[in-house]
């Protein structure tokens, strides 16, 4: 029952931001088990002891490889929102979901020229959304374990 209540309410948070679900027993297709894979791997990395973190001096050597694997994930991530974008503009206006990431697609952009928001700033505004997901996900899994 907790299981299916988290993702019921993982759901209800990417079908606010992006207009899919991506948690559930029946879906397992690339994009939803792409996605999962990148919250998993940022949940592992954020539990990672990192030495470098205790002993500056040791930071720039990257002894664990930690740097590494977080500059690898980012790059996931950002491709991930690329392809989320460009899906969606592919789309062009075909999809009538008012999920946040169309609302960001619509708005005009504030400033230069142009006449929507551009990509890295939706993908800025998205990464903070997605932020706020991974730490839901990492408190709601630490709740289920308990």
């Amino acid at each position: 029952m907790r299981t299916r209540l988290f993702d019921t309410s993982m759901n209800m948070m990417t079908r606010l931001l992006f207009g899919e679900r991506y948690f559930g027993l029946k879906l397992s297709n690339k994009k939803s088990e792409e996605f999962k894979d990148i919250i998993l791997k940022q949940l592992a990395i954020l539990g990672i002891f990192n030495i470098g973190d205790f002993v500056p001096l040791l930071r720039p050597f990257d002894l664990q490889g930690i740097t590494s694997q977080v500059k690898k994930l980012r790059l996931k991530i950002d491709q991930f929102f690329d392809e989320m974008i460009q899906d969606r503009l592919k789309q062009n206006g075909l999809n009538d979901s008012t999920d946040f990431l169309n609302a960001m697609l619509s708005l005009p952009k504030t400033h230069g020229f142009g006449d929507r928001l551009g990509d890295n700033t939706i993908k800025a505004i998205l990464n903070v959304s997605y932020h706020a997901l991974v730490m839901y996900f990492m408190i709601s899994s630490k709740e289920l374990n308990d």
